[in-house]
């Protein structure tokens, strides 16, 4: 059976109770750069080339005091490989041996990457991804503003090589008026 082959850990995405005051810290104290922002609501962070090695996500409003701060506050973490065949071959694997994907395959805006996020035997999200965009000084990159609410900020696709249905939390933002 195929085994993925993954070359590094690539990111992290944390749900934030501020995201202002979080990306003040991580760009003050911890010194990472910003690539982007998906409205006011998430902002992908950088240390080196990779479009982003963290992105910070802000719960809901009627989430942030729901939140019991011993418990996690992950959204998922990512594994990189070399290509998006690799994706597909990991996509396929996840399917024949019954794991839980939560979403995929896809290509995000945000990064322009290829993804497939699967569920670990926890629960925890567990991305794969490839083709992350690179940031370098011959290839400088300007931060933007993706909207939250269009399908290309979430998939470039449209769903079309997804394996499952977006989960519901997806579909309540995609495509609709903000």
């Amino acid at each position: 059976m195929y085994t993925p082959k993954p070359t590094k850990l690539g990111h992290l995405v944390l749900k934030v109770q501020d995201i202002q005051r979080s990306v003040a810290f991580y760009q003050d104290i911890v010194g990472l750069k910003i690539s982007d922002w998906i409205d006011d609501r998430m902002v992908f962070l950088r240390a080196g080339e990779d479009h982003h090695d963290l992105a910070l996500l802000q719960l809901p409003p009627d989430q942030i005091d729901k939140q019991d701060p011993t418990l996690s506050r992950v959204e998922h973490f990512s594994y990189h490989v070399e290509s998006i065949d690799e994706i597909k071959k990991i996509t396929q694997m996840l399917v024949e041996r019954g794991i839980e994907i939560d979403r995929g395959l896809g290509r995000h805006g945000p990064g322009d990457n290829t993804f497939i996020v699967f569920k670990d035997p926890d629960g925890n999200n567990v991305e794969f991804y490839s083709d992350m965009l690179q940031i370098t000084p011959d290839k400088p990159y300007e931060p933007s503003i993706w909207p939250g609410n269009k399908m290309s900020t979430f998939d470039q696709w449209d769903l079309e090589n997804f394996v499952v249905d977006p989960p519901e939390r997806i579909k309540a933002i995609i495509d609709k008026p903000q």
